[in-house]
């Protein structure tokens, strides 16, 4: 019924994830999915597949898309001995489709060691503004993840607890990424997971009306749907307001070796669990969906997206 793209998919270079990803197009009822390969050197290379993902958008014609990943391997970085911006011009000449930041992650802000608006990035986001080519961008993480009180287990046992005083707080991470986009007004950025606003609808309105150029990805950060399906008439009128600036994505990785079977059956559930919130208002994620009309549904699942990446 619906064109679907998931605009929002790791890789770690696997030979066995072409067999993966054929697997969600054809089981998961998608139309594309978005490769979203992560930075070099900032501890994420476990996720850096540049290569690998461009390889799978030619093995795969108007079905897989890429985002690239900058290299930080030269620690000549912080010294403004690294051209960002000609790594970015390299991987579009390539065939890429966008730049994926992890960079305002607080471990990959740490690791980074630069901030997020130093004039060392002004090149290359002036070149993204310039191009009309988007970044995918992850910045800060949930609250909770800064207080040891609140913040769940299983965040604690991936090691993603911030509060300790060695990571850069909520507050700066923002502030960091106002100052980009003061700088580069024009610039297209899609804030992953809803850049981690879903405690309050207000918060996420507030930063979508200020900068009416950028849009956030809709993929789980783990408590968020939990947080809409609770209150579901709340967070509608968010999702119809804001159509035009959300955009799908599940946030799968799509490599599949001897665990196949789970790994696939893990990866249909979340994009199953997704689309019915969506979709229906039906029981889901311990509350109920949003059931959002057709248009609504058509510009989140494709039209966003294609508009984002277009040049």
């Amino acid at each position: 019924m619906y064109t679907v793209i998931d605009g929002h998919l790791h890789i770690s270079g696997d030979m066995s994830e072409k067999d993966c990803l054929q697997d969600l197009l054809e089981l998961g009822g998608l139309d594309g999915i978005n490769i979203a390969s992560m930075p070099k050197g900032i501890g994420y290379d476990f996720h850096h597949a540049n290569d690998r993902a461009l390889q799978l958008k030619r093995a795969y014609p108007g079905k897989i898309f890429a985002f690239g990943g900058l290299d930080y391997s030269d620690a000549g970085y912080r010294s403004g001995k690294v051209d960002f911006a000609k790594q970015a011009h390299a991987l579009f000449d390539a065939g890429a489709d966008g730049i994926k930041m992890i960079e305002g992650k607080p471990d990959a802000r740490k690791n980074l060691g630069i901030p997020l608006d130093s004039p060392l990035f002004d090149s290359f986001y002036a070149y993204m503004e310039k191009k009309l080519r988007p970044i995918l961008f992850h910045v800060t993480d949930p609250k909770s993840f800064w207080d040891r009180a609140q913040i769940p287990d299983w965040a604690v046992t991936a090691g993603w607890f911030w509060g300790d005083g060695n990571y850069p707080s909520r507050e700066q991470l923002y502030a960091e990424v106002g100052g980009v986009l003061r700088k580069f007004p024009g610039i297209k950025i899609i804030f992953a997971h809803f850049c981690c606003m879903w405690e309050n609808p207000a918060d996420i309105g507030c930063s979508l009306d200020q900068w009416p150029n950028i849009c956030v990805d809709i993929t789980p950060g783990t408590p968020m749907y939990y947080g809409f399906a609770a209150a579901p008439d709340r967070w509608r009128p968010v999702f119809e307001r804001y159509q035009d600036r959300l955009i799908f994505g599940i946030d799968n990785v799509g490599t599949c070796k001897e665990d196949k079977p789970a790994h696939l059956a893990s990866c249909l559930q979340r994009l199953t669990n997704v689309r019915k919130f969506l979709e229906t208002d039906e029981p889901v994620f311990a509350g109920r969906g949003l059931k959002l009309d057709a248009g609504t549904l058509k510009k989140i699942y494709r039209d966003n997206f294609q508009r984002m990446i277009a040049r």
